[in-house]
């Protein structure tokens, strides 16, 4: 087998150029050099480590941030639509998934009749109860240093809005009743409102 000298050279120079260097090179000029490689590579993994960090702390915040605004108003569409995104953002917190299930059951649970006045009292007051407990769990996580009672009587909604609430439900389940044959049309005659006429009557003509 012919090989040229040339070839000879390069393999030498391959093999010699690591001893070389580790000869020449301290364990500091080392260190540097590797700072100097990596550094870039850090500084980018690190970077990319806090915008996630700081996103997943946005998205948290504006849950909180939507539950509170929304706390006296359970059916409306920002509360459910933060609800929905509590298993997503809490996955890996045990107390936060817990309480946002006890709420969520609660939820399903159809709320007595609004004639029953105490029942439903009750019955809003659970609800509010486990709501304020899921929101006092989220504020722990989020470092927000915010008292139970605070979030359960806090919030202000104008006394309108509840009753035209009330109204809607009120006609709403009247309507339902009747459309559904639980309840039936009354209907009454119309009696005629007798005058009392201080005047004789007319004589009949024979």
């Amino acid at each position: 087998m012919n090989v040229s000298f040339s070839n000879i050279i390069k393999v030498t120079l391959v093999l010699a150029i690591p001893v070389i260097a580790t000869l020449y090179f301290a364990a500091e000029d080392w260190f540097n050099m590797l700072a100097i490689l990596l550094g870039p590579v850090i500084a980018v993994i690190m970077t990319r480590i806090i915008d996630d960090s700081r996103a997943e702390q946005s998205r948290r915040l504006d849950i909180f941030r939507t539950l509170m605004r929304t706390r006296k108003m359970p059916i409306h569409v920002d509360h459910v639509g933060a609800l929905n995104l509590i298993e997503v953002e809490f996955i890996e917190n045990k107390k936060v998934i817990t309480a946002w299930k006890e709420y969520l059951k609660n939820l399903g649970e159809d709320l007595p009749a609004i004639e029953q006045k105490d029942k439903y009292d009750a019955a809003l007051k659970k609800r509010d109860s486990l709501l304020t407990k899921l929101i006092s769990e989220i504020a722990k996580i989020l470092n927000i240093r915010i008292e139970q009672l605070d979030i359960l009587e806090g919030n202000y909604i104008p006394q309108g809005w509840h009753d035209d609430d009330l109204e809607q439900r009120i006609v709403r389940r009247s309507l339902l009743n009747i459309l559904t044959g639980r309840a039936p049309i009354l209907i009454r005659p119309d009696q005629a409102t007798k005058i009392n006429n201080p005047y004789p009557p007319v004589p009949a003509n024979d």
